[in-house]
Protein backbone atom coordinates (compact mmCIF):
# COMPACT_ATOMS: atom_id res chain seq x y z
CA UNK A 1 0.00 0.00 0.00
CA UNK A 2 0.79 3.54 -0.71
CA UNK A 3 1.66 5.87 2.25
CA UNK A 4 -0.44 8.60 2.80
CA UNK A 5 0.05 12.46 2.39
CA UNK A 6 -2.51 14.36 3.90
CA UNK A 7 -2.70 18.28 2.18
CA UNK A 8 -4.31 21.11 4.16
CA UNK A 9 -5.19 23.38 1.82
CA UNK A 10 -6.89 23.62 -1.83
CA UNK A 11 -5.35 26.94 -3.24
CA UNK A 12 -2.20 27.29 -5.86
CA UNK A 13 0.15 25.58 -3.18
CA UNK A 14 -1.94 23.00 -1.95
CA UNK A 15 -3.36 21.69 -5.30
CA UNK A 16 0.48 21.69 -6.74
CA UNK A 17 1.89 19.65 -3.42
CA UNK A 18 -1.49 17.46 -4.18
CA UNK A 19 -0.40 17.03 -7.93
CA UNK A 20 3.56 16.38 -7.23
CA UNK A 21 3.25 13.83 -4.24
CA UNK A 22 0.68 12.33 -6.17
CA UNK A 23 2.35 11.87 -9.13
CA UNK A 24 5.36 10.93 -7.06
CA UNK A 25 3.63 7.95 -6.37
CA UNK A 26 1.94 8.70 -3.02
CA UNK A 27 -1.64 8.14 -1.84
CA UNK A 28 -2.74 12.03 -1.45
CA UNK A 29 -5.99 13.43 0.35
CA UNK A 30 -6.50 17.25 0.49
CA UNK A 31 -8.47 19.16 2.85
CA UNK A 32 -10.06 22.76 2.79
CA UNK A 33 -12.75 24.49 3.87
CA UNK A 34 -14.39 25.73 0.84
CA UNK A 35 -14.53 24.16 -2.87
CA UNK A 36 -10.73 24.42 -4.39
CA UNK A 37 -9.14 27.66 -5.48
CA UNK A 38 -8.23 29.90 -2.95
CA UNK A 39 -7.50 33.43 -3.75
CA UNK A 40 -6.82 32.02 -7.30
CA UNK A 41 -10.99 31.20 -6.99
CA UNK A 42 -12.74 32.70 -10.42
CA UNK A 43 -16.54 33.89 -9.84
CA UNK A 44 -19.24 33.85 -12.08
CA UNK A 45 -21.71 36.80 -12.15
CA UNK A 46 -24.43 37.17 -15.15
CA UNK A 47 -21.78 35.95 -17.45
CA UNK A 48 -18.80 38.11 -16.11
CA UNK A 49 -15.81 36.14 -14.54
CA UNK A 50 -14.13 37.84 -11.68
CA UNK A 51 -10.69 36.50 -10.62
CA UNK A 52 -10.32 38.14 -6.99
CA UNK A 53 -8.74 41.29 -8.20
CA UNK A 54 -6.08 42.00 -11.08
CA UNK A 55 -4.28 38.41 -11.74
CA UNK A 56 -1.60 38.21 -14.32
CA UNK A 57 0.53 34.91 -14.66
CA UNK A 58 3.93 35.83 -15.02
CA UNK A 59 5.29 34.18 -18.52
CA UNK A 60 8.93 33.84 -17.56
CA UNK A 61 8.30 33.13 -13.56
CA UNK A 62 9.22 29.87 -11.96
CA UNK A 63 6.12 29.00 -11.38
CA UNK A 64 5.23 28.24 -15.28
CA UNK A 65 7.39 25.69 -15.07
CA UNK A 66 5.52 23.90 -12.31
CA UNK A 67 2.46 23.96 -14.36
CA UNK A 68 4.00 22.50 -17.17
CA UNK A 69 5.82 19.77 -15.28
CA UNK A 70 1.96 18.99 -14.19
CA UNK A 71 1.01 19.10 -17.93
CA UNK A 72 -1.21 22.58 -16.84
CA UNK A 73 -0.97 24.98 -19.75
CA UNK A 74 -3.02 28.18 -19.25
CA UNK A 75 -3.89 30.15 -22.68
CA UNK A 76 -4.28 33.59 -22.45
CA UNK A 77 -3.70 37.26 -23.40
CA UNK A 78 -0.97 39.92 -23.14
CA UNK A 79 -2.87 43.05 -21.41
CA UNK A 80 -3.77 45.87 -23.85
CA UNK A 81 -0.96 48.19 -23.19
CA UNK A 82 -1.54 50.15 -26.60
CA UNK A 83 -2.40 53.50 -25.66
CA UNK A 84 -1.56 53.57 -22.08
CA UNK A 85 -2.15 56.59 -20.44
CA UNK A 86 -0.83 57.95 -17.07
CA UNK A 87 -2.71 59.34 -14.32
CA UNK A 88 -0.87 62.49 -12.93
CA UNK A 89 -2.77 65.56 -11.24
CA UNK A 90 -6.30 63.87 -11.36
CA UNK A 91 -6.06 63.90 -15.05
CA UNK A 92 -5.30 60.98 -17.27
CA UNK A 93 -4.49 62.79 -20.74
CA UNK A 94 -0.69 61.91 -20.27
CA UNK A 95 1.37 59.25 -22.41
CA UNK A 96 2.56 56.52 -19.96
CA UNK A 97 5.29 55.92 -22.41
CA UNK A 98 7.70 58.50 -23.62
CA UNK A 99 11.22 58.88 -24.96
CA UNK A 100 12.47 59.45 -21.12
CA UNK A 101 9.93 57.07 -19.45
CA UNK A 102 10.97 54.33 -22.19
CA UNK A 103 14.80 54.96 -21.14
CA UNK A 104 13.63 54.76 -17.05
CA UNK A 105 12.52 51.16 -17.62
CA UNK A 106 15.68 50.50 -20.02
CA UNK A 107 17.98 51.48 -17.03
CA UNK A 108 15.89 49.72 -14.25
CA UNK A 109 15.51 46.48 -16.60
CA UNK A 110 19.78 46.72 -16.73
CA UNK A 111 20.36 46.73 -13.44
CA UNK A 112 21.75 43.92 -11.77
CA UNK A 113 19.20 42.58 -9.10
CA UNK A 114 22.61 41.06 -7.31
CA UNK A 115 23.71 43.61 -6.62
CA UNK A 116 20.98 45.22 -4.53
CA UNK A 117 20.22 42.62 -2.27
CA UNK A 118 19.98 43.83 1.43
CA UNK A 119 18.90 47.22 -0.13
CA UNK A 120 15.55 49.06 -0.26
CA UNK A 121 13.54 50.00 -3.41
CA UNK A 122 13.55 53.70 -2.05
CA UNK A 123 17.25 53.55 -1.78
CA UNK A 124 17.77 52.35 -5.70
CA UNK A 125 15.27 54.46 -7.05
CA UNK A 126 17.04 57.47 -5.43
CA UNK A 127 20.45 56.12 -5.92
CA UNK A 128 19.22 56.57 -9.72
CA UNK A 129 19.13 60.68 -9.35
CA UNK A 130 15.80 60.94 -11.77
CA UNK A 131 14.13 64.29 -11.67
CA UNK A 132 11.00 63.91 -9.24
CA UNK A 133 8.59 63.07 -12.17
CA UNK A 134 10.36 60.10 -13.45
CA UNK A 135 11.22 58.79 -10.13
CA UNK A 136 7.71 59.02 -9.30
CA UNK A 137 7.11 56.85 -12.51
CA UNK A 138 10.14 54.49 -11.90
CA UNK A 139 7.57 53.58 -8.84
CA UNK A 140 4.62 53.04 -10.71
CA UNK A 141 6.26 50.28 -12.47
CA UNK A 142 7.56 48.63 -9.36
CA UNK A 143 3.93 49.01 -8.08
CA UNK A 144 2.39 47.32 -11.19
CA UNK A 145 4.89 44.64 -11.49
CA UNK A 146 5.25 43.70 -7.76
CA UNK A 147 1.69 44.94 -6.44
CA UNK A 148 3.63 46.43 -3.71
CA UNK A 149 3.47 50.23 -3.09
CA UNK A 150 5.39 50.42 0.09
CA UNK A 151 9.37 51.55 -1.68
CA UNK A 152 11.11 51.65 1.81
CA UNK A 153 9.79 47.89 2.63
CA UNK A 154 9.91 46.30 -0.83
CA UNK A 155 13.46 44.32 -1.36
CA UNK A 156 15.23 46.12 -4.23
CA UNK A 157 16.49 42.97 -5.49
CA UNK A 158 13.19 41.49 -5.65
CA UNK A 159 11.58 44.63 -7.49
CA UNK A 160 14.11 44.34 -10.36
CA UNK A 161 13.67 40.34 -10.53
CA UNK A 162 9.90 41.00 -11.08
CA UNK A 163 10.13 44.01 -13.18
CA UNK A 164 12.70 41.84 -15.53
CA UNK A 165 10.02 39.54 -15.35
CA UNK A 166 6.76 41.65 -16.19
CA UNK A 167 8.13 42.93 -18.97
CA UNK A 168 10.34 40.17 -20.69
CA UNK A 169 8.47 38.08 -21.52
CA UNK A 170 5.57 39.58 -19.92
CA UNK A 171 2.59 38.70 -18.13
CA UNK A 172 -0.72 36.77 -19.90
CA UNK A 173 -4.74 37.98 -18.67
CA UNK A 174 -5.89 33.94 -18.61
CA UNK A 175 -8.81 33.03 -20.69
CA UNK A 176 -11.74 31.39 -18.47
CA UNK A 177 -9.72 33.15 -15.57
CA UNK A 178 -7.79 31.89 -12.86
CA UNK A 179 -10.18 29.03 -12.60
CA UNK A 180 -8.48 27.08 -15.56
CA UNK A 181 -5.32 26.95 -13.37
CA UNK A 182 -6.94 25.75 -10.18
CA UNK A 183 -9.24 23.22 -12.80
CA UNK A 184 -6.33 21.85 -13.90
CA UNK A 185 -4.06 21.38 -11.02
CA UNK A 186 -7.36 19.62 -9.71
CA UNK A 187 -7.01 17.69 -12.66
CA UNK A 188 -3.45 16.52 -12.33
CA UNK A 189 -4.05 16.02 -8.64
CA UNK A 190 -6.96 13.16 -8.68
CA UNK A 191 -5.82 11.89 -12.30
CA UNK A 192 -2.80 10.78 -10.11
CA UNK A 193 -5.31 9.38 -7.87
CA UNK A 194 -5.58 12.05 -5.35
CA UNK A 195 -8.44 12.32 -3.34
CA UNK A 196 -10.24 15.96 -2.74
CA UNK A 197 -12.33 16.49 -0.08
CA UNK A 198 -13.87 20.02 0.03
CA UNK A 199 -16.23 21.18 2.76
CA UNK A 200 -14.15 19.18 5.18
CA UNK A 201 -11.97 21.68 7.48
CA UNK A 202 -8.36 20.78 9.31
CA UNK A 203 -8.85 21.23 13.04
CA UNK A 204 -5.21 20.28 14.13
CA UNK A 205 -2.57 17.90 13.65
CA UNK A 206 -1.14 15.82 16.31
CA UNK A 207 1.42 13.09 16.83
CA UNK A 208 5.19 13.26 15.74
CA UNK A 209 7.39 12.16 13.16
CA UNK A 210 6.12 9.13 11.66
CA UNK A 211 2.71 9.15 13.35
CA UNK A 212 1.18 12.31 12.11
CA UNK A 213 -2.75 12.28 12.86
CA UNK A 214 -5.07 15.08 11.45
CA UNK A 215 -7.93 16.34 13.04
CA UNK A 216 -10.81 17.40 10.91
CA UNK A 217 -13.21 19.70 12.45
CA UNK A 218 -15.78 17.17 12.40
CA UNK A 219 -13.10 15.27 14.90
CA UNK A 220 -12.50 12.41 11.75
CA UNK A 221 -8.71 11.79 11.88
CA UNK A 222 -6.34 10.98 9.33
CA UNK A 223 -3.50 8.99 9.71
CA UNK A 224 -0.58 10.44 7.68
CA UNK A 225 3.05 9.41 7.19
CA UNK A 226 3.81 13.32 5.74
CA UNK A 227 1.46 16.36 5.80
CA UNK A 228 1.31 19.30 4.00
CA UNK A 229 0.20 22.49 5.15
CA UNK A 230 -0.94 24.92 2.71
CA UNK A 231 -4.11 26.37 4.54
CA UNK A 232 -2.91 30.53 4.23
CA UNK A 233 -0.75 32.98 6.19
CA UNK A 234 1.36 32.35 8.80
CA UNK A 235 -0.90 32.93 11.84
CA UNK A 236 -3.54 29.83 10.25
CA UNK A 237 -0.51 27.19 9.61
CA UNK A 238 0.56 28.20 13.15
CA UNK A 239 -3.17 27.41 14.79
CA UNK A 240 -2.46 24.10 13.29
CA UNK A 241 1.32 22.94 13.82
CA UNK A 242 1.55 20.72 16.72
CA UNK A 243 4.61 22.93 18.33
CA UNK A 244 5.91 26.23 18.45
CA UNK A 245 8.08 27.48 15.32
CA UNK A 246 10.26 30.12 15.06
CA UNK A 247 10.22 32.04 11.63
CA UNK A 248 11.47 35.83 13.32
CA UNK A 249 10.13 38.79 12.14
CA UNK A 250 8.16 37.52 8.93
CA UNK A 251 6.70 41.63 7.87
CA UNK A 252 3.63 42.56 7.20
CA UNK A 253 0.65 41.60 4.60
CA UNK A 254 0.45 42.79 0.95
CA UNK A 255 -2.96 44.41 0.97
CA UNK A 256 -5.03 46.14 -2.18
CA UNK A 257 -8.62 47.38 -2.94
CA UNK A 258 -10.36 46.43 -5.90
CA UNK A 259 -13.07 47.55 -7.92
CA UNK A 260 -14.28 45.03 -10.18
CA UNK A 261 -16.85 46.24 -13.15
CA UNK A 262 -18.16 44.60 -16.31
CA UNK A 263 -18.96 46.75 -19.03
CA UNK A 264 -21.08 47.00 -22.06
CA UNK A 265 -19.51 48.02 -24.77
CA UNK A 266 -15.36 47.83 -24.98
CA UNK A 267 -13.43 49.52 -21.90
CA UNK A 268 -11.26 52.28 -21.42
CA UNK A 269 -7.52 51.92 -22.18
CA UNK A 270 -4.89 51.03 -19.56
CA UNK A 271 -4.37 54.01 -17.33
CA UNK A 272 -1.52 53.29 -14.59
CA UNK A 273 -1.32 55.79 -11.64
CA UNK A 274 1.80 57.93 -11.00
CA UNK A 275 1.52 60.02 -7.99
CA UNK A 276 -1.31 58.04 -6.77
CA UNK A 277 -1.00 54.30 -6.19
CA UNK A 278 -3.91 53.34 -8.52
CA UNK A 279 -4.64 50.96 -11.48
CA UNK A 280 -7.00 50.40 -14.54
CA UNK A 281 -6.68 47.89 -16.71
CA UNK A 282 -9.28 45.88 -19.21
CA UNK A 283 -8.54 42.42 -18.53
CA UNK A 284 -11.71 41.89 -21.53
CA UNK A 285 -10.41 42.00 -23.90
CA UNK A 286 -7.95 40.84 -24.85
CA UNK A 287 -8.61 37.80 -22.09
CA UNK A 288 -12.10 35.56 -22.43
CA UNK A 289 -13.87 37.04 -19.41
CA UNK A 290 -17.40 38.78 -20.36
CA UNK A 291 -20.16 37.92 -22.53
CA UNK A 292 -19.83 38.86 -26.19
CA UNK A 293 -19.83 42.77 -26.67
CA UNK A 294 -18.96 43.21 -23.26
CA UNK A 295 -15.86 43.92 -20.98
CA UNK A 296 -14.14 43.42 -18.00
CA UNK A 297 -12.13 46.01 -15.71
CA UNK A 298 -10.07 46.13 -12.97
CA UNK A 299 -9.81 49.24 -10.96
CA UNK A 300 -7.20 48.84 -7.92
CA UNK A 301 -5.50 50.33 -5.13
CA UNK A 302 -1.94 49.32 -4.01
CA UNK A 303 -2.44 49.09 0.24
CA UNK A 304 -6.01 49.10 1.19
CA UNK A 305 -7.06 51.71 3.89
CA UNK A 306 -11.01 52.75 4.44
CA UNK A 307 -13.56 50.60 2.48
CA UNK A 308 -15.77 53.51 1.90
CA UNK A 309 -13.18 55.90 1.07
CA UNK A 310 -11.26 53.11 -1.19
CA UNK A 311 -14.39 52.32 -2.72
CA UNK A 312 -15.33 56.18 -3.81
CA UNK A 313 -11.89 56.78 -5.04
CA UNK A 314 -11.64 53.83 -7.37
CA UNK A 315 -15.20 54.70 -8.82
CA UNK A 316 -13.94 58.20 -9.03
CA UNK A 317 -11.19 57.10 -10.70
CA UNK A 318 -12.86 54.44 -13.19
CA UNK A 319 -14.88 57.75 -14.49
CA UNK A 320 -11.65 59.88 -14.86
CA UNK A 321 -10.34 56.62 -17.15
CA UNK A 322 -13.58 56.71 -18.98
CA UNK A 323 -15.97 54.45 -17.60
CA UNK A 324 -19.55 55.78 -17.79
CA UNK A 325 -22.03 54.98 -15.48
CA UNK A 326 -24.81 53.60 -17.98
CA UNK A 327 -22.22 50.91 -19.38
CA UNK A 328 -21.72 49.35 -16.11
CA UNK A 329 -23.30 46.29 -16.21
CA UNK A 330 -22.14 44.84 -13.30
CA UNK A 331 -19.75 45.86 -10.39
CA UNK A 332 -17.96 43.88 -7.16
CA UNK A 333 -16.12 45.65 -4.37
CA UNK A 334 -13.57 44.01 -2.53
CA UNK A 335 -11.78 46.32 0.59
CA UNK A 336 -9.28 44.37 1.61
CA UNK A 337 -7.73 41.84 -0.47
CA UNK A 338 -4.48 40.20 0.55
CA UNK A 339 -1.94 40.07 -2.41
CA UNK A 340 0.04 38.50 -0.49
CA UNK A 341 1.09 37.53 3.63
CA UNK A 342 4.50 38.29 3.78
CA UNK A 343 6.32 41.11 2.59
CA UNK A 344 10.02 40.11 3.82
CA UNK A 345 12.29 43.33 4.78
CA UNK A 346 14.81 44.37 2.48
CA UNK A 347 17.33 42.85 4.82
CA UNK A 348 16.64 39.71 5.12
CA UNK A 349 14.63 39.01 1.57
CA UNK A 350 13.13 35.86 0.07
CA UNK A 351 15.90 34.28 1.46
CA UNK A 352 15.05 35.02 4.81
CA UNK A 353 11.08 33.30 4.33
CA UNK A 354 10.42 30.09 5.74
CA UNK A 355 11.89 27.17 4.98
CA UNK A 356 9.29 24.42 3.40
CA UNK A 357 10.10 21.90 6.07
CA UNK A 358 9.10 22.38 9.42
CA UNK A 359 12.92 22.30 11.19
CA UNK A 360 12.84 19.53 13.94
CA UNK A 361 9.23 18.07 12.87
CA UNK A 362 9.97 15.21 9.83
CA UNK A 363 7.19 14.80 7.77
CA UNK A 364 5.96 18.13 8.54
CA UNK A 365 5.95 20.60 5.43
CA UNK A 366 4.45 24.06 4.53
CA UNK A 367 3.87 25.85 1.07
CA UNK A 368 2.44 29.51 0.42
CA UNK A 369 3.05 32.39 -1.23
CA UNK A 370 5.31 33.21 1.76
CA UNK A 371 7.24 30.46 1.76
CA UNK A 372 10.60 29.32 0.58
CA UNK A 373 13.31 31.34 -1.19
CA UNK A 374 11.89 31.59 -4.97
CA UNK A 375 9.42 33.80 -6.43
CA UNK A 376 6.79 35.66 -5.41
CA UNK A 377 2.83 35.73 -6.04
CA UNK A 378 1.39 33.23 -7.28
CA UNK A 379 4.81 31.47 -8.30
CA UNK A 380 5.89 31.27 -4.90
CA UNK A 381 2.87 29.61 -3.78
CA UNK A 382 3.58 27.02 -6.64
CA UNK A 383 7.34 26.40 -6.44
CA UNK A 384 7.04 26.12 -2.44
CA UNK A 385 3.79 23.56 -3.30
CA UNK A 386 5.51 21.59 -5.64
CA UNK A 387 8.62 21.11 -3.57
CA UNK A 388 7.06 20.58 -0.47
CA UNK A 389 4.36 17.53 -2.27
CA UNK A 390 8.04 16.20 -3.47
CA UNK A 391 9.50 16.25 -0.21
CA UNK A 392 6.31 14.50 1.53
CA UNK A 393 6.03 12.03 -1.03
CA UNK A 394 9.95 11.33 -0.25
CA UNK A 395 9.45 11.04 3.01
CA UNK A 396 6.14 9.15 3.17
CA UNK A 397 7.89 6.76 1.05
CA UNK A 398 10.79 6.03 3.59
CA UNK A 399 8.54 5.72 6.43
CA UNK A 400 6.69 1.95 7.45
CA UNK A 401 3.76 0.86 4.89
CA UNK A 402 0.42 0.56 5.83
CA UNK A 403 -0.68 4.59 6.45
CA UNK A 404 -4.59 4.97 6.16
CA UNK A 405 -7.59 7.14 6.45
CA UNK A 406 -9.30 5.88 9.73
Amino acid sequence: MRNHVVVVGAGLAGLAAAATAAKAGAEVTVLDTRSPGGRARTDEKEGFLLNQGPHALYKGGPGRDVLAGLGVRPKGHNPPLRGARAFIGGDVNHRLLTGRTSAVVTRLAAVNPARWAGRSTRDLIDGLGLRPELAAFAEAVVRVTTYVADMDRLPADLALSQLRSGLLPGVSYLDGGWATLVDGLAAAATGAGARLRPSTPAAQIRGEPEAWVVVTAADEMLDAAAVVIAAGGPAAVRSLLPMEVDWGELGPEVTAACLDLGLRGRPPRFVLGIDEPLYFSAHCPPGDLAPAGHGLVHVLRYGAREATADREELRSFAATAGVRDENVAIERFLANMTVTHVLPSPERGLAGRPSVAVAGAGGLFIAGDWVGPVGWLADAALVSGAEAGGLAAEFARSQRPGSRVV
